[in-house]
């Protein structure tokens, strides 16, 4: 995992081999910290866990925006949080082992994966949709995009969305099949996330974008969606990949024409 960046006052992002996977820590002006999708192998889980003890940060909790293998991950620096999450997940952990330790791109890299963390619990709320915690304020927006339930996450005070996986760079939007209406509710959550009033986005696989790639990324999945839906293509480099052309085969065959 490259080292920790700080891509805005207070927002920190390290970002892993495997996936080009983001983690992020939310700190204060105190040193509270938040440490958001903690991933992807047990040395860099462990890492970031060091980073924060390095710097004198205090986390009080680990946050999973959803609840697939690479984004509810563990490490002993980190056992001792609460997790939180919106919801809880049916899936077990057992499950979620078996998925990770099945992924082919993890066993490239050659490295022990993190273990999987104990089930999430309700996030505290100060509000509806505002986190109750002794750190900055944090929103929680909710959806149902990509698996349901979804998070992000706006830090106001800076204008930074930590969007878990939507608004990729590197990644095609990435259906939930099992949903009656996977497309729509992919536009309902690209639009709830514009309505945010981000500035810089920061994605759970990909690089950190500030306000005009935000518009990029919100037309290009939104343009992705209308080419599936219409039965046509459209020139998009982020299906070059292999799984992602198979990701894509299977929209297609879901919900294209």
């Amino acid at each position: 995992m490259r080292d920790l960046v700080e891509v805005a006052p207070g927002v920190h992002v390290a970002t892993s081999a495997v996936y080009t996977t983001t983690s992020t820590l939310l700190v204060g002006d105190d040193g509270t910290c938040l440490v958001v999708d903690p991933a992807v192998t047990a040395r860099e889980v462990d890492g970031l866990a060091a980073a924060i003890r390095d710097r004198g940060w205090s986390p009080v909790a680990v946050w999973s925006t959803h609840a697939h293998w690479d984004h509810v991950l563990d490490g002993p620096g980190l056992a001792r949080l609460p997790r939180w999450a919106d919801g809880a997940a049916a899936t077990d952990r057992e499950t979620l082992a078996a998925e990770r330790d099945a992924d082919d791109e993890l066993a490239r890299v050659g490295e022990a994966p993190a273990p999987i963390a104990a089930p999430a619990t309700a996030y505290p709320r100060r509000s509806p949709g505002v986190l109750d915690w002794p750190g900055r304020t944090v929103r929680v927006l909710t959806h149902s995009a990509h698996a349901r339930p979804h998070t992000a996450l706006l830090v106001p005070d800076v204008g930074v969305l930590v969007a878990g996986d939507m608004l990729s760079d590197v990644e095609i939007p990435l259906l939930d099949l099992s949903s009656d209406d996977p497309v729509g509710d992919y536009r309902a959550a690209l639009d709830l996330l514009e309505s945010a009033g981000a500035r810089v986005v920061v994605p759970g696989h990909g690089r950190v974008g500030g306000p005009d790639e935000l518009r990029r990324r919100l037309a290009a999945d939104r343009a992705y969606l209308s080419a599936l839906t219409d039965g046509k293509e459209v020139d998009d480099d982020r299906y070059a990949l292999p799984w992602a052309a198979a990701a894509h085969a299977a929209h297609r065959a879901a919900v294209g024409r």
